[in-house]
């Protein structure tokens, strides 16, 4: 979190979001550039990110830290979870096997939106099934806080997904389990829910006129329900082959998706019509069951999905493998104790070999982090910086001038640029080198992505 650059897109991007909404004191917009509104997520990452800043100034793992600490919030509710109504091995296990799962362990050191998600998501079904179990007090009503929560971060899909997953369960054992939606204070905590989300909306509502009807009826409905939407106003549209989302599972779950996949493989003869006929009726199975399931049957007719969608499932699945492993307690715990700390491994040493890559080799990734470095080393004051094209969010964000950069076309380019008579500096995108005259131009950096050069300096 620390050595590594931002990296575009993303990370660049919501770190800047959040580093303006800091500079200019601006807590109901989301800025996508300065002077540019930011309507395609709430800003409940934002405030975290933004209130980071603001205790420790500009640094990598200043925007990093709250995914990381809110990640570590997750863990605890679904340890909370298994040693309430399992074991503390049980819940070890699993808090070990999320975290130490690709998407999860990526995610927790990233600047996204997701991390906030899913300890929405995780916070409404902890709660969920801890009242179901008769652990009701307070978990009554952080159902409906997490709800709330999952809304300010991502919109309706945190209804979508908590709505579904208890749904579902419900419809498996239809009778049964109807009346524990009476366990619950739907109109106290409808209206608790409607308190934690409700003014945000309506203030960005008024601050930005037609915020409602984009984020709700664009990014939320368009987006899913339309593979090709071309209405993104701050991206593009991921399409990808239906059906996609199972392999993304496979990626997000890593190394895990393949124990679990071998491990069911090994006791497939046990998996009998009255096994499964168990797993259904009993409660807690049966929830985690389909907790780890919905995301992917959702998004399976969906083509516009990315590798991070399977988040929300991966503490289900955990849970469910952990159970699997402690089924015979301390017999199993001996049988798989060294395939569960190599698994536990194999994301963690991975990343140490990406980070140590990047930091022999730099300009391996996305980021403009060292090519801004290298213009505040060599330039002075009064000397201009100019982008040709598309505006790198990494560049942005590591000028943190305050204002937006100064963007240029390839015919601007010749018309002002090439006419100036004092020092200045030009950034160019390498697949635009081939359309500009350059042979007046000194190059001083490359990154991944642009050149750097110098005009003017003798």
């Amino acid at each position: 979190m620390s050595l590594l650059p931002l990296t575009d897109t993303t990370e660049a991007r919501y770190a800047n979001t959040a580093l303006m909404m800091s500079n200019l004191n601006d807590w109901i917009t989301p800025f996508f550039r300065y002077g540019e509104p930011f309507l395609g997520k709430p800003p409940f990452a934002f405030w975290f990110e933004a209130l980071s800043y603001r205790i420790f100034g500009v640094a990598d793992f200043v925007p990093r830290l709250p995914s990381l600490l809110i990640t570590i919030a997750t863990v605890w509710l679904i340890y909370k979870l298994l040693i309430t109504l399992n074991d503390k091995l049980t819940a070890t296990i699993a808090s070990i096997i999320y975290m130490s799962s690709y998407s999860v362990f990526l995610v927790s050191g990233a600047v996204m939106t997701d991390a906030f998600l899913v300890f929405g998501t995780t916070l409404s079904l902890v709660s969920f099934l801890l009242v179901v179990n008769g652990y009701r007090d307070y978990w009554r009503y952080l159902l409906f806080v997490g709800i709330g929560i999952g809304i300010l971060t991502k919109g309706p899909l945190a209804v979508v997904v908590i709505g579904g997953i208890i749904g579902l369960w419900i419809v498996l054992s239809f009778r049964e389990r109807i009346a524990t939606l009476r366990l619950f204070p739907w109109v106290s905590g409808t209206l608790l829910m409607i308190a934690i989300f409700l003014p945000w909306y309506i203030a960005q509502e008024i601050k930005n006129p037609g915020f409602l009807y984009y984020f709700i009826v664009g990014e939320n409905l368009g987006r899913f329900l339309d593979t090709g939407w071309h209405g993104d106003k701050y991206g593009y549209v991921h399409k990808e082959p239906r059906g996609m989302i199972w392999l993304f599972w496979l990626l997000a779950s890593f190394p895990w998706s393949l124990v679990a996949i071998s491990m069911v493989v090994k006791l497939r003869k046990q998996i009998t019509k009255q096994q499964i006929s168990y797993w259904i009726k009993d409660d807690n199975i049966s929830f985690y069951i389909v907790w780890a399931l919905f995301i992917m049957l959702f998004f399976t007719l969906g083509g516009n999905v990315l590798w991070y969608y399977p988040l929300p499932s991966i503490g289900g699945f955990a849970i469910l493998l952990s159970i699997l492993y402690t089924r015979d307690s301390i017999v199993s715990l001996a049988k798989y104790s060294k395939m569960i700390l190599v698994s536990s491994l194999v994301v963690p040493i991975i990343g140490l070999v990406v980070v140590t890559t990047i930091l022999l080799q730099p300009n391996s990734v996305k980021t403009e982090k060292y090519l801004i470095a290298k213009y505040r080393d060599i330039s002075q004051k009064g000397n201009n910086i100019y982008f040709v094209g598309e505006t790198s969010f990494s560049a942005a964000y590591y000028m943190n001038t305050g204002k937006n950069l100064e963007t240029i076309t390839p015919k601007e380019y010749q018309s002002i640029v090439k006419k100036s008579n004092k020092r200045y500096f030009i950034m160019i995108k390498k697949s635009e080198i081939s359309k500009l005259n350059i042979e007046n131009l000194k190059n001083v950096y490359e990154s991944n992505r642009y050149i750097l050069f110098e005009g003017n300096s003798i």
